[in-house]
């Protein structure tokens, strides 16, 4: 099993076009590893030839997710967008604060404000230039009822709806 360290998914999306094409290209070698997967399990040699064969992409999809622990791909990708979506690299000079536990994050929200937001293990205030660069800036009201507080904010009715806006800007990455 692989760990799942902190990646977007557009990087797992390519990790299964290049397993699927390895499939179709270097089939002994990509089915070997992965005999035990439950997408060959209990087949003859010919099933499994056959079924290698004529591998689909959604069913690399599959394997992958199984590949990081996920018993399907919907809940891998949801996992990885879930943790993934408020992070952008070009906008680390705009993180005023990092910290590895939420507890010491919060302390620090309530002293002195900002944006509580969570990347993968890691909580951090950031100022509104970070949340224009996810381009959730037009969502003033949102924020202010959640409490600026991604990891628990306080209406969790709102929060659904900016959570909505999030992955609609993430997927457009």
């Amino acid at each position: 099993m692989n760990e799942l360290r902190p990646m977007r998914l557009s990087q797992l999306k390519v990790e299964a076009k290049l397993l699927h094409k390895n499939f179709k290209s270097d089939f002994d070698n990509s089915v070997n590893k992965y005999l035990n997967h439950p997408f060959f399990k209990n087949l003859s040699s010919t099933q499994i030839e056959k079924k290698g064969k004529n591998i689909q992409l959604k069913d690399v999809y599959h394997i992958i997710a199984s590949e990081y622990g996920f018993s399907r791909w919907e809940d891998l990708k949801r996992y990885v967008v879930k943790n993934d979506m408020l992070f952008r690299s070009n906008g680390i000079g705009l993180i005023h604060k990092w910290f590895k536990n939420y507890t010491e994050a919060s302390k620090y929200h309530i002293k002195y404000g900002g944006y509580l937001l969570q990347f993968w293990a890691d909580y951090v205030i950031c100022g509104i230039e970070y949340i224009q660069l996810l381009e959730l800036h037009h969502y003033t009201d949102e924020w202010e009822a959640i409490s600026y507080n991604w990891i628990e904010p306080t209406d969790k009715q709102t929060f659904q709806k900016l959570y909505q806006k999030a992955i609609l800007q993430y997927s457009i990455l």
